[in-house]
């Protein structure tokens, strides 16, 4: 379940939302895909700051349980949904999950994004979705990678897709530190419908009216970085900034153009 904006999904999103914390399952896997009968279970808690919507200039807490259940190429997560993921010894990755995403709210609130300042825009209700996920190793330190993230159920709000490149900076025994540079695409009914602002909506909101088309809506970059405690305890320091730009960056929405997200998380692996 995404309680982020895309950009930080980690990203984060996000990413990879949030985008973050997938980074830790992940890592088990970086080398190939787990052995069939393998099960890894990682509970986790991060807690940061993000703002409160794309393209908002308020900022609320963030506070994420995470629970990760893989076994094989199975999984089920509470960033990255229920799905299945495959790692090659050569360096190609894929995966493939159901997952909810939260939408946004016309007031305030702690669970998921919204704000005040949309009152009169109407609640973007949640969506199931379905996430895809591609990634190539080109280099030991460097690899490109996709996602798209595709509306299956709920509210008709479009899709959604990243493209970026992902560089390891520094890699040790029990430290890993990774910069990722992404592109946020939206096609024209996605970002209608998080930048843009109908004639109703404008007549009942204080933004005057604003069309989105399909196209690149946000870059972003994040550093992370993962340290080893021992064998179970793990720790995961994350720092996204996102630039709003081209179908967004005219929208009366993006009271903010730049924006910044940071995460400090904890895992325990079993």
């Amino acid at each position: 379940m995404n309680f982020t904006a895309p950009p930080t999904r980690k990203v984060l999103l996000g990413a990879a939302t949030l985008m973050c914390f997938a980074l830790a399952p992940q890592a088990h896997a970086a080398d190939a895909s787990p052995a069939a009968d393998e099960t890894t279970i990682i509970l986790g808690l991060g807690m940061g700051g993000t703002p409160r919507y794309m393209g908002a200039d308020r900022y609320r807490p963030l506070v994420l349980p995470m629970l990760s259940i893989q076994h094989g190429a199975l999984f089920a997560d509470t960033t990255r949904g229920v799905g299945l993921q495959f790692q090659s010894d050569s360096g190609f990755g894929t995966s493939a999950a159901i997952n909810y995403d939260l939408g946004r709210k016309q007031k305030d609130t702690t669970t998921s994004p919204g704000g005040d300042e949309l009152r009169g825009m109407g609640d973007i209700n949640g969506a199931t979705v379905a996430n895809f996920t591609l990634s190539q190793q080109l280099l030991d330190w460097l690899s490109v990678n996709a996602e798209a993230d595709i509306r299956m159920a709920g509210e008709h709000r479009g899709n959604r897709y990243r493209f970026g490149l992902e560089g390891i900076l520094l890699h040790t025994g029990r430290d890993t530190l990774s910069l990722a540079v992404d592109a946020h695409a939206g096609d024209s009914r996605y970002n209608q419908t998080f930048f843009g602002v109908t004639q109703a909506q404008s007549q009942r909101s204080i933004y005057s009216k604003y069309s989105a088309d399909a196209g690149i809506y946000a870059y972003s970059a994040s550093l992370n970085w993962q340290h080893t405690l021992d064998t179970n305890w793990s720790t995961l320091a994350s720092l996204t900034v996102t630039q709003y730009d081209d179908q967004a960056s005219d929208s009366p929405l993006v009271r903010h153009r730049s924006s910044g997200l940071g995460l400090f998380a904890i895992n325990y692996t079993f």
